[in-house]
């Protein structure tokens, strides 16, 4: 088996701003955290067996929200007062329940590295056929000086010298037993195995494979974040006709009328096109495919229930509306008393800021099918932006 390690047990106070204390790896842009971030790409890895994630004690909640749907996941561990310890408790762990297989291997890494590519895994894992373990490394680029308290620089060959990253892989046992029976402090995993004799070999590592140390680190994760998102539109339409009744629902706000809408649900053609949509940029068929139309169960039914489907199905992907427009087309009631009331309402069902939100109102002129006489119709065009949790 192959099991992933993600050691996320530090405080990173180093990268919080004066906003927030939440660790760096709980902290994102747009909801998409590193830690969250990684998991998902991880969980998409269909060679990796099993992830389990080391975090601190005062995090749990914070690792709730962004650990589901990831099905590869463990039982998070508690990490210990260094990294040393976190390792060793989510190497014993994971021996704890799978035992010490001469061919089970372990892939430790920091969740401060949110950014691998899938390659360089692959070659760390192919390198354990004549190794103990390996590891991905970089050249410095930059000009290296040595600096004395005496404000003199030295020159340094940055020949001698390589970047060390994560994920470091190992075979399971071997690391663990050098975990066991080594007492003396290291930064890394690496340094642990060669002070205890295990063979270990160099890998070719990526810049990508950064890591957030500091707040700027942050800021420049997000950035990246944000530059890897799909755009996916959809469009939504729905028409109802006139019935009798007292009022119609637009937008789920209850306008006075003199007719009512002839549906099987309150008939928010609003509510409805929107639904349809945000089900259609997200490929999930249509509203009818969702809730029959001949379904009691559905009779008089209030459409918000049909938007959260809609918006359950984002949240499963991490999308967030960018913006939507929307088109009343009627000749009554005049939507331009309500305009203000729909938007704002909307906002709140959407969990979006009113500025995203367009309501346009047409009149057909008493032309047409949607008339005066016939009914209400709307149609709504929605963008989404949606995170790429590619390999």
């Amino acid at each position: 088996m192959i099991h992933f390690l993600v050691l996320a047990g530090g405080e990173g106070k180093r990268a919080q701003s004066e906003d927030t204390n939440i660790p760096k790896q709980f902290n994102g842009s747009s909801g998409i955290s590193p830690l969250k971030y990684l998991l998902r790409f991880l969980n998409s890895l269909n060679f990796i067996d099993t992830i389990t994630v080391v975090i601190p004690k005062k995090n749990i909640q914070d690792f709730m929200k962004i650990s589901k749907n990831i099905n590869k996941l463990r039982k998070f561990v508690i990490g210990g007062d260094s990294r040393q310890s976190s390792s060793y408790k989510g190497l014993e762990n994971i021996v704890f329940e799978f035992g010490e297989n001469e061919d089970d291997c372990v892939l430790i890494h920091d969740a401060a590295r949110p950014i691998i590519e899938e390659d360089i895994i692959k070659n760390c894992i192919e390198g354990l056929n004549k190794n103990d373990g390996t590891f991905p490394a970089i050249n410095v680029d930059d000009t290296l000086k040595k600096f004395s308290n005496e404000n003199k620089f030295e020159e340094v060959s940055r020949e001698e010298f390589i970047l060390v990253q994560t994920p470091q892989v190992f075979k399971l046992r071997k690391i663990y037993k050098a975990h066991k029976e080594n007492n003396k402090k290291f930064t890394d995993d690496v340094s642990l195995a060669l002070a205890s004799g295990l063979n270990i070999q160099k890998i070719d590592g990526s810049k990508s494979h950064f890591k957030i140390t500091n707040y700027e680190d942050l800021i420049f994760y997000n950035k990246i974040i944000k530059g890897t998102h799909l755009n996916k539109n959809g469009i939504g339409f729905d028409i109802h006709i006139f019935t009798e009744g007292n009022f119609i629902r637009l937008g789920g706000v209850k306008i006075k009328s003199n007719f009512g809408l002839k549906a099987n649900s309150d008939g928010d053609v609003v509510i409805h096109s929107i639904t349809d949509a945000i089900l259609g940029a997200l490929e999930k068929n249509d509203i009818g495919s969702h809730f029959s139309p001949d379904n009691e169960n559905y009779k008089d039914a209030d459409s918000k229930i049909f938007l959260d489907k809609a918006l359950n199905y984002l949240n499963e992907v991490d999308g967030e509306i960018i913006n939507l427009d929307t088109n009343i087309i009627c000749d009554i009631p005049r939507i331009e008393p309500f305009r203000k009331d729909i938007k704002k309402n909307l906002s709140k069902l959407l969990g979006i800021d009113e500025n995203k939100i367009n309501i346009k109102a047409s009149s057909t002129e008493n032309q047409g099918f949607v008339n005066s006489q016939n009914g209400v119709a709307a149609q709504t065009i929605v963008s989404l932006q949606i995170p790429q949790w590619e390999k």
